[in-house]
């Protein structure tokens, strides 16, 4: 074997051994598709969770029993035996209607965490439907959720949960009632004699004040005490942003206002 024979031989023998020790030593970069897988995973979890709030009755005298039954899936042991001894602070159903619907998952990030498990935090809203009158449901409410999700034996489970404040939405209502001049709130002292036009609702101590902006016609023949019915948007009144000097339960924007 020549000179340029054996140099040949060395060359091929180096190009084997790097391709090997190349391969030997070569790791994927599976963090992006492990992220991903996990983010898939969370979500899902949570937005079961969201789905089975409406089968617990937070006032039942078994909601305990209902918690550990319908949130063992989803909830690590500890939270759970705290929910179950304390069902008052548990997410859950606390009235017939609304009731919590679903659960819109936000955001997922990774958590820097102490102990062993994978750690995520998850923000949510819980979204709280009443019934429509023409079937189905209507979102009513929303509140926001602050989650800690952790996996633990292979499965994602909530450690933590946190509940924001409540509000409730503008919604679609027909109010039966009388026309109106709306009453004020301080009913000392001189009284003005503008009338703010409302209504009484029917069977209830309830005034509403009503926006006709939407309405293409303003009903000006309306006398006060007329009996009539009202639809439209209706806004709390402690979501209204002007200070109301009015004694009012909302205001409703209405489409339509007809004479009973």
């Amino acid at each position: 074997m020549n000179r340029n024979s054996i140099l040949g031989v060395i060359i091929i023998i180096l190009l084997v051994a790097l391709g090997v020790y190349g391969y030997s030593t070569y790791k994927p970069d599976t963090s992006s598709v492990s992220s991903d897988v996990n983010d898939s995973a969370i979500r899902a979890t949570v937005e079961q969770f969201g789905s089975v709030l409406k089968n617990v009755s937070l006032l039942a005298p078994d909601a305990s029993a209902q918690i550990q039954t319908h949130y063992a899936p989803y909830v690590a042991p500890q939270l759970l035996a705290q929910w179950a001894a304390d069902p008052q602070n548990a997410p859950g159903r606390s009235t017939s209607s609304p009731w919590p619907d679903h659960m819109n998952v936000v955001s997922v990030t990774p958590r820097a965490s102490g102990n062993a498990f994978e750690s995520y935090q998850v923000e949510g809203n819980v979204v709280e439907v009443v019934s429509a009158s023409g079937g189905g449901t209507a979102p009513a409410a929303v509140y926001p959720v602050s989650m800690t999700v952790e996996k633990q034996n292979g499965i994602w489970m909530i450690t933590a949960l946190s509940k924001g404040s409540y509000s409730v939405l503008p919604q679609q209502m027909t109010i039966t009632g009388v026309w109106e001049c709306l009453p004020h709130k301080n009913k000392t002292g001189p009284q003005t004699d503008e009338c703010a036009f409302g209504i009484a609702k029917d069977q209830s101590d309830g005034h509403y004040a009503i926006d006709t902006s939407l309405m293409s016609q303003y009903p000006v023949d309306f006398a006060t005490g007329t009996h009539v019915q009202v639809i439209g948007i209706v806004t709390p009144a402690d979501q209204l942003n002007s200070v109301q000097i009015y004694d009012i339960d909302g205001m409703i924007q209405a489409t339509s206002i007809t004479k009973l």
